[in-house]
């Protein structure tokens, strides 16, 4: 019967690959849902912005014209359409793993010219470091 010897070093670094792919950056699919759930459509201006400032989220808003010509000017897929209204975006920075990874959340609310809520996205951004 062959004896088989352990490459050690293999073996560690498969190990520390496992423990990455195991131990990723914290999910941020909890705080998503929560959000999707907070901003509903109907929702008034002052109170969206009051739900930023509570959850931490840095956000700016831009005038309806910004607005139209932001999304008329975007190569992105996931870009809302504008219903009249300002829009806000934001982000909130995730915490970070160990090792430097993070997930961040993006967010792009679009409101009526009666400043009510009518649509809005929301995505987890990973990121390695």
């Amino acid at each position: 019967m062959r004896s088989r010897r352990i490459n050690w070093p293999r073996l560690a670094f498969i190990v520390a690959l496992g423990c990455l792919a195991g131990c990723g950056a914290p999910a941020a699919d909890g705080l998503v849902q929560q959000l999707k759930t907070e901003f509903r459509p109907g929702l008034g201006l002052a109170e969206a912005e009051s739900l930023l400032t509570h959850h931490g989220i840095t956000h700016s808003q831009r005038p309806a014209a910004e607005c139209e010509a932001l999304a008329r000017e975007s190569r992105l897929p996931a870009q809302l359409t504008p219903r009249g209204g300002p829009c806000l975006f934001g982000k909130l920075p995730g915490p970070r793993a160990w090792y430097g990874a993070h997930t961040d959340v993006i967010l792009q609310l679009v409101f009526t010219p009666d400043l009510r809520l009518a649509d809005a996205n929301f995505e987890a951004i990973e990121s390695a470091f």
